[in-house]
């Protein structure tokens, strides 16, 4: 199957689960940015957070890869992305491509990868990120895990935070 084949299949296969997920009149801007990303972007370019450490960088606090340096959000719609999904992908490259990876070094062997572990181990209650399985606030928990430092909990807890924004998005 050529290039062109699969990505139109690819793209098919996008519009028919967001159509199932998301029927008529649904509020499409909740849709599990990790999730679109694997399942519309990854074939090609593989895992998101390796992607954007990658390919792009930060300048300025702006997002910039090698197609439209100045205007990667215009590269990202022209990707056939909504909107709404246009700046939640370009907001999650940025954290990513301005977060050292130390999830994936530090704690993937036992979690994989951090969007799996967020919507496998943590939801929001209010503005608090709970244990799913112990069903305590989870910078609790990382008192006690693998002998964390305060700035390690601190790291890990903004990390969790914005995964779980990112993953679980009103």
């Amino acid at each position: 199957m050529r290039a062109s084949e699969m990505r139109a299949r690819a793209i098919i296969n996008f519009v028919i689960l967001t159509a199932l997920l998301f029927p008529a009149g649904a509020n499409s801007t909740g849709i599990d940015l990790h999730w679109l990303w694997d399942n519309s972007c990854a074939e090609c370019h593989g895992h998101s957070g390796g992607f954007s450490r990658k390919f792009l960088k930060v300048s300025n606090g702006q997002l910039q890869g090698i197609h439209h340096v100045n205007n990667l959000r215009l590269f990202l719609h022209n990707h056939y992305l909504t909107v709404s999904e246009v700046d939640g992908i370009y907001e999650m490259l940025l954290a990513q491509a301005s977060t050292n990876p130390r999830f994936k070094n530090e704690c993937s062997r036992c979690h994989g990868n951090t969007a799996q572990f967020v919507r496998n181990s943590m939801v929001f209650q209010g503005e608090e990120l709970m244990s799913l399985k112990f069903g305590q606030p989870v910078h609790r928990f990382m008192e006690h895990h693998q002998r964390l430092k305060s700035n390690d909990i601190e790291f890990f807890m903004n990390l969790f935070t914005r995964v779980a924004r990112e993953v679980y998005r009103p």
